[in-house]
């Protein structure tokens, strides 16, 4: 995965005040003022792109490339994009563009109902919704158009009309009076189910870089030509203190934590005022990913009989297993430590869900930590038009 940061070096545009990432596959569109180096980028563009071609196609190509980039930045494009895949044997192809609209400085911070009204009004063909994010909630907007293809655009070369299928995701910085506009649009409408949640786990990378006014945090190390690149951990601005989650989670989290104390049935002290707490979980942390995208809850007990213990954690694997999770080591007699996650075979209300169980019998202490699903790997809204 690439991490795009917007630049602001030489220019006063705004700068985007947030990072994404875009899967490898992408090919980056050099959005440069600068001719010169414009038509160079280009053209090794137009060799990655099509590396068996000859001069002849790869001119041809920053031809038709220049004037797109020109319209591109005219229009506040910050980021652009596009793949080219072959899937069963067809080609299919998408691109992802990101651009910023900025409110100025007397406006308030954008209300993203009211920008799904907005939507909805100025685009009643659209279909409009909310989404949940893991940066935030987002204004989603799906619209089908009928677009003319002059016939260097299309396989066949002849002109032809084709239907582009695009999908706009508004997504207002939290506390900012920007919004950030990430777009897809593609005319492989038999791929629109691929593209879609190709499009909706790219927003979900989203993370507000945190800077005043909406800034981004300069990237260090940055080379010149490099329009992205990764986010090192002093790149952004880390939490102090954990988070706690929303209401929703935190009464599923202590559910769940409730289904796991009477499966164990151990006697004890129960560790008072353990709080569930945001975290990032180890996917994305690997993949550079800063925000908080899960939650955890962590309990023990205290002062249980030691001998109890291995007993109660093959209760616990038991009563995990007739539940569908997979039992990582399942608790033998003997045993201290036990883990599990509840995959596809689990219930829709535990699925995603971690959990991983310690006895220390010298201490005679029992320590549970619950980890929910991550949002970014979760499917789009059941009942969604986005994805």
């Amino acid at each position: 995965m690439s991490t795009y940061m917007a630049e602001a070096a030489g220019t006063t545009e705004p700068e985007f005040p947030v990072t994404f990432r875009v899967p490898p596959a992408f090919h980056e569109i050099p959005l440069i003022d600068d001719v010169d180096v414009l038509v160079e980028e280009l053209r090794f563009l137009a060799i990655e792109v099509y590396p068996e071609g000859s001069n002849e196609l790869w001119f041809a190509y920053v031809a038709m490339q220049l004037q797109a980039v020109e319209d591109m930045l005219a229009a506040g494009v910050s980021y652009a994009g596009f793949c080219i895949l072959d899937i069963e044997g067809q080609r299919s192809t998408a691109s992802v563009t990101a651009s910023l609209i900025d409110s100025g400085p007397q406006a308030r911070a954008v209300d993203c109902k009211e920008l799904v009204a907005q939507l909805a009004e100025e685009s009643p063909e659209s279909e409009v919704e909310v989404v949940k994010l893991a940066a935030g909630e987002a204004a989603v907007r799906i619209t089908p158009e009928a677009v003319d293809l002059p016939g260097d655009m299309t396989d066949s070369g002849r002109p032809e009309s084709v239907t582009i299928g695009k999908i706009a995701v508004f997504f207002p910085v939290p506390g900012q009076r920007q919004v950030c506009l990430f777009e897809l649009s593609t005319p492989c409408m038999d791929d629109w189910n691929l593209y879609s949640e190709l499009f909706f786990n790219i927003v979900n990378t989203v993370e507000v870089t945190g800077a005043p006014g909406g800034g981004s945090v300069p990237v260090p190390g940055h080379e010149g030509g490099v329009r992205h690149a990764a986010v090192s951990p002093a790149a952004v601005p880390e939490t102090v203190s954990p988070e706690p989650p929303s209401l929703d989670l935190t009464k599923k989290l202590y559910w769940h934590s409730s289904r796991l104390l009477d499966a164990l049935a151990l006697r004890g002290r129960m560790e008072q005022n353990a709080q569930p707490f945001t975290i990032t979980c180890d996917a994305c942390t690997g993949k550079g990913l800063h925000s908080s995208c899960s939650a955890q809850h962590d309990w023990r007990i205290e002062e249980c009989d030691p001998a109890s213990l291995p007993t109660a954690l093959q209760r616990l694997g038991a009563y995990l297993g007739d539940g569908g999770w997979s039992v990582e080591a399942p608790a033998e007699e003997g045993a201290q430590t036990l883990r599990a996650a509840a995959g596809a075979a689990a219930s829709a209300e535990v699925a995603g869900y971690a959990v991983s169980v310690t006895g220390h019998l010298a201490e005679r202490r029992l320590e549970v930590r619950l980890v929910s699903p991550c949002v970014r790997s979760a499917p789009a809204p059941e009942g969604s038009t986005f994805g």
